[in-house]
């Protein structure tokens, strides 16, 4: 053994025995336990509660506890399961989706929930005024991706109606087989009060008070009991909620810590029953003396540089595709995230919808051919480029050393200077969706079990295209996938939008995610799946 893995294995054993005699039950996770309450740490703050307008994923378990869609899906993330429809039926050419809605089905303030609700919300996800970024993943729904781009103001052109009080017709413009998966996932196909909505603010407005403490009116197996700014979100179990029966946990505390190094050293003091972050260097030691609270599940969800096409210089392909093969991504993966993430070389992670990209080789690293493409447009030596600003999200250790990792990366191979800036949530996302950025390290994950939730982001037009980039190949292999039935003719047409990003280099695919979290044995139910869901039915609490 060398001096190195000497050390490195004398410090995994160090770390082992501090996680072994440092682990206590505190009196947080002590009054869970006997109270039933969940404690989970929950990263990032949500901006509100809005199902039709916040896709954060962290915020997603949030809104599963509060809201119920249609259907449901289990914790294995795929089988779907009836929600507030105990029924549908599908017509033989599989366009039209019938819901039978429970007659017993209620709003938490005791009013009935009825199929008008949803024909309200719905239209309200596809309303251009709302901008619901994930508008798009309904835009299998007959006349919805038109009425979302604005192309038409008549509403009616929506294939949705609501025929009876407990019935809600879907008809879509092509045989959709992930569309039931769709609607399972909740966010953003989830029912909203109307009253609140116009109470606080209207229909449209973003942010309004209709999600906060006191006023939010919600249909899941949770209610709102209290959310205090950057400290705490109380959900309590919902006595109206059609199955509260199968309803375990008396309720959920939701606490946002952005740190993966606060997070596990609160499990450690017995703050917490459940981390959503762990430090990659403390895997090791988990496995080691605590196997049984390490969870580890491949995720279909990738980080990656997301480049502004509209802004020069990176409306020159040959300058993104440069600055995509300055990087080592296997050395950025070992650097940062051990075997938390796996370096990336294909913009879907393979096995999603049971589809394997080819790769490319776009996205290894190539110092010459790097070197190369940036003299080819107008900057050898990296001379005359200006500086890069590389906007990155939250400020923990991990997503800094990424922003550095890169930063070294373009400075070594390209000599090119890039700052990187830790930007709050909220201002990400309003850059994001308003384009006022140059780069940035973003995240994407497939909402659902098929390519066709990630090669979104490549659409033109699409709302989560967020570089701006349109290929007229790419759109038509797009649409080629989206109305096929035919399994060896999408996997043709992924194939082509693969190769269409991988030559234009829109987005520079850099790590896939490999979830690690702490649970502790208390917990029963707790879901690892590759869709990061969660149905918080299945879970329960044995002190």
């Amino acid at each position: 053994m060398t001096t190195a893995s000497l050390r490195a294995a004398v410090a995994v054993a160090v770390c082992a025995v501090g996680l072994a005699a440092g682990c206590r039950r505190g009196a947080r996770v002590d009054a869970g336990n006997r109270e039933g309450v969940l404690q989970i740490a929950n990263t990032l703050e949500p901006s509100d509660l809005d199902p039709h307008t916040n896709i954060d994923s962290e915020t997603d378990k949030i809104l599963n506890a509060l809201f119920e869609g249609l259907v449901e899906l289990s914790g294995d993330g795929h089988t779907v399961l009836p929600g507030v429809a105990d029924r549908w039926d599908v017509s033989a050419d599989g366009l039209v989706y019938t819901f039978h809605l429970r007659p017993d089905a209620r709003w938490s303030n005791g009013e009935a929930l009825t199929s008008d609700d949803f024909l309200f919300s719905f239209r309200r996800v596809f309303d251009p005024l709302v901008a619901c970024e994930a508008s798009s993943f309904g835009f299998a729904i007959k006349g919805s991706e038109d009425y979302a781009r604005g192309r038409t103001k008549d509403i009616s052109t929506l294939g949705l109606d609501a025929p009876s009080p407990q019935t809600f017709v879907i008809r879509l413009a092509h045989p959709a087989p992930y569309f039931l998966g769709v609607l399972g996932v909740g966010s953003p196909f989830m029912p909203v009060y109307r009253p609140s909505l116009e109470k606080f603010g209207g229909v449209h407005q973003r942010g309004s008070p209709w999600t906060r403490q006191g006023n939010l009116v919600c249909n899941g197996p949770f209610i709102l009991r209290r959310w205090t700014q950057n400290q705490l979100i109380e959900v309590r179990k919902n006595p109206l909620y059609w199955d509260a029966a199968r309803v375990r946990l008396a309720g959920v505390d939701f606490y946002p810590v952005e740190s993966a190094a606060v997070q596990e050293r609160g499990f450690r003091a017995g703050e917490y029953h459940v981390t959503t972050l762990l430090p990659a260097q403390k895997e090791a030691a988990y496995e080691n003396a605590r196997p049984l609270v390490l969870h580890i599940s491949p995720l279909l969800r990738s980080s990656f540089i997301t480049f502004n096409v509209s802004r020069a210089p990176f409306s020159d392909p040959r300058v993104r595709r440069a600055l995509s093969m300055a990087i080592d991504r296997k050395r950025l993966c070992l650097a940062v995230f051990h075997s938390l993430a796996e370096p990336a070389f294909t913009q879907v992670r393979p096995g999603a919808g049971g589809y394997a990209p080819p790769s490319s080789g776009a996205y290894e690293l190539h110092p010459d051919a790097a070197r190369s493409l940036l003299a080819e447009a107008g900057f050898p030596g990296g001379r005359g480029f200006p500086s890069i600003e590389l906007m990155v999200v939250g400020s923990s250790s991990e997503t800094l050393a990424v922003g550095e990792v890169i930063q070294a990366a373009w400075r070594e191979v390209l000599g090119v200077s890039a700052n990187p800036a830790p930007t709050e949530e909220k201002v990400y996302l309003d850059a994001e969706r308003t384009k006022h950025y140059e780069v940035m390290v973003d995240t994407w994950g497939c909402t659902w079990d098929d390519p066709t939730a990630y090669y979104q982001t490549g659409q033109t037009g699409n709302p989560n295209n967020d570089s701006g980039w349109s290929d007229a190949t790419f759109d038509q292999a797009y649409h080629d996938a989206e109305l096929s039935p035919d399994p060896r003719a999408r996997a043709r047409a992924f194939d082509i939008q693969e190769a269409r990003m991988a030559a234009e280099v829109p987005y520079a695919p850099l790590y896939y995610w490999n979830k690690g979290v702490l649970v502790l044995p208390t917990v029963r139910g707790w879901p690892d799946n590759s869709l990061n869901h969660i149905n918080w039915k299945e879970i329960s609490l044995v002190p």
